[in-house]
């Protein structure tokens, strides 16, 4: 039975080996039995021809910057009450004492002032009214282990040196204690 068996499958190999045709692939395909009164030609769709752009009469961009704003919160009325306030700010209130506008470096308060610079105009509100300042000068202080600035003091600052206003925040590396190495300050004059 497995001489039968294996004579049967060496004789399919041959026979396959010795028509290849069989095997073999044509572009043409016999179909019988179609009734060709029935037969539809299939023609390929022309390919869609490319929707044109709305034209719009649209007036132009005018881009204006945002002027940036800093709101005065809380005032400080004595030197005292400003050194007991020193260490211990809220995050949610700019304050001011003499000349000297300060709070925290976060974006909502006074985290913006990295970007002024010189010639730039912003606003200062207090009591709900906003007086618009131009910037004279942009300063970075170094702070000592004393808690001073180096170069300058706190009193001539809060003076505005010159100017009709100083605003003051936190720049710089942190120490890890959550305070950092230096101080920017901006001045400016009322426009």
């Amino acid at each position: 039975m497995a001489k039968s068996l294996f004579l049967i499958i060496i004789a399919g190999l041959l026979w396959v080996i010795m028509n290849p045709v069989l095997l073999s692939a044509t572009e043409e395909v016999a179909m019988t039995g179609l009734d060709p009164i029935r037969m539809v030609e299939t023609v390929p769709l022309p390919e869609p021809e490319p929707e044109l752009e709305p034209e719009y009469d649209l007036m132009p961009v005018i881009s204006v910057p945002v002027m940036a704003n800093y709101t005065v919160t809380r005032y400080v009325g004595s030197r005292g009450e400003y050194n007991s306030l020193a260490n211990s700010l809220s995050y949610g209130d700019i304050y001011k004492f003499q000349k000297l506008i300060y709070g925290h470096n976060t974006w909502g308060l006074l985290g913006s002032l990295v970007n002024r610079y010189p010639g730039e105009i912003f606003t200062i509100t207090e009591g709900g009214v906003a007086r618009e300042y131009r910037v004279a000068d942009v300063a970075v202080y170094q702070k000592t282990d004393n808690g001073t600035l180096a170069g300058v003091s706190m009193n001539s600052i809060a003076a505005g040196m010159g100017h009709d206003v100083a605003l003051l925040t936190c720049y710089g590396t942190s120490y890890g204690n959550g305070d950092a190495s230096h101080r920017i300050v901006v001045y400016a004059d009322a426009v």
